[in-house]
């Protein structure tokens, strides 16, 4: 129950503002990797929200009750390296949360 109203609290801006749960680069341009990642992180219980603007992209995946669960922010570094940062609700640096976000980047990297 305090996991729930810890998510109805979190907007996309205030999460943000805290440190990555991860990151990672890739060597995939950055729009293949956005795309991906949105196609990837779809499900039957979470709904995907992207932004996207010039060499970069948010993509907050969302419970089926429209609160926040995580966010990745995906933005090209040089050329083809794209930098992959993920926000997690349930933990930041240091923690497991966010492994199957960094399991949805991993595969696209290798798509």
């Amino acid at each position: 129950m305090a996991l729930a109203a810890l998510a109805a609290c979190q907007s996309p801006g205030e999460l943000a503002q805290k440190p990555p749960t991860w990151s990672a680069a890739y060597q995939v341009p950055w729009e293949t990797m956005a795309n991906c990642i949105v196609a990837r992180s779809q499900g039957p219980l979470v709904t995907v929200k992207p932004t996207f603007s010039s060499g970069r992209a948010q993509v907050v995946v969302n419970n089926l009750a429209g609160a926040v669960l995580g966010s990745f922010d995906i933005r090209q570094i040089s050329g083809r390296t794209t930098e992959v940062a993920y926000r997690s609700i349930y933990g930041g640096p240091g923690t497991s949360a966010g492994g199957d976000a960094q399991d949805i980047a991993d595969r696209c990297a290798r798509s």
